[in-house]
């Protein structure tokens, strides 16, 4: 082959090979710009429109509702745009209905948002709170802030319960021993006492009955009259300081404790 024949070839070559490469590049560009389209259309910019569809959603549900997971960054977005929007108009013409219109706009998606979040964060906080007494929650429609949230609070649930239970414990309340100086035993389980307690109601008639031991069964609550000062007892929603003389009204198992030792005698009240 001729040198010039092989220099063409050679040129044409070149030429192919630098259209193919341009029509990759331009196809590339376009694929970049496609896929920069769907990422916008993923962050689609929320409307005023939108922003009134989610607080429906959550005002109608005690469910967290289904919304889109950068929910707040479009929250701040919206109220951005109508703040800028507002202003745009209140430069022009402050008393113009435009501008009363936008104004108006404004404080309505304002109020909206904080509705929108005051309710997610009511719900999230509820789901966290079931979680750390051991509710498995499913956590799908949490946004990463509300995730965040959630864990914070479910942490401080936990931390808050913690103390609370092992204090507690299995027993209601701890009756002293009195016969040996206070030492604390354990009380059985006791139903809560009705009326007031440690008080004698108004209008009730004390009359001091032979020594014997309450029955529970009969009533939960009794009223005994104390014999000597004692140490103070801890109840089912009281603690009882007990003085020599004392009548109260207290639960029939305690009190049954207390007449076992010769610290208290029961009286019968009639009305």
């Amino acid at each position: 082959m001729p040198v010039g024949n092989a220099i063409a070839h050679v040129r044409v070559f070149r030429r192919e090979h630098r259209d193919r490469k341009m029509q990759r590049t331009v196809t590339t560009i376009k694929y970049s710009h496609l896929i920069a389209v769907a990422m916008a259309r993923d962050i689609e910019e929320m409307t005023f429109e939108d922003l009134s569809s989610a607080y429906r959603i959550e005002m109608k549900s005690q469910t967290l509702g289904d919304l889109r997971k950068d929910l707040y960054a479009a929250l701040a977005r919206l109220q951005e745009g109508i703040q800028r929007s507002y202003e745009a108009e209140y430069s022009k013409d402050p008393d113009s209905i435009m501008c009363e219109g936008m104004n108006e706009r404004r404080k309505k998606a304002n109020s909206l948002v904080q509705k929108v979040v005051d309710l997610r964060m009511e719900k999230v906080a509820v789901m966290a709170i079931r979680a750390s007494m051991g509710a498995n929650n499913v956590l799908d429609k949490l946004t990463a802030e509300e995730r965040e949230y959630y864990n914070i609070v479910a942490e401080v649930s936990k931390k808050h319960r913690s103390p609370i239970l092992k204090g507690r414990g299995k027993k209601d309340y701890v009756i002293p021993d009195i016969s040996s100086g206070g030492a604390a035993v354990p009380a059985p389980d006791m139903p809560p006492a009705r009326g007031e307690i440690g008080v004698v109601e108004r209008g009730e008639v004390i009359v001091e009955q032979p020594q014997r031991y309450p029955d529970a069964q009969d009533d939960d609550t009794v009223v005994i009259r104390i014999l000597e000062d004692l140490p103070k007892i801890a109840g089912p929603d009281c603690d009882y300081d007990l003085r020599k003389e004392d009548v109260v009204r207290m639960p029939a198992e305690m009190a049954n404790v207390l007449i076992k030792h010769d610290k208290a005698v029961m009286l019968s009240v009639t009305l």
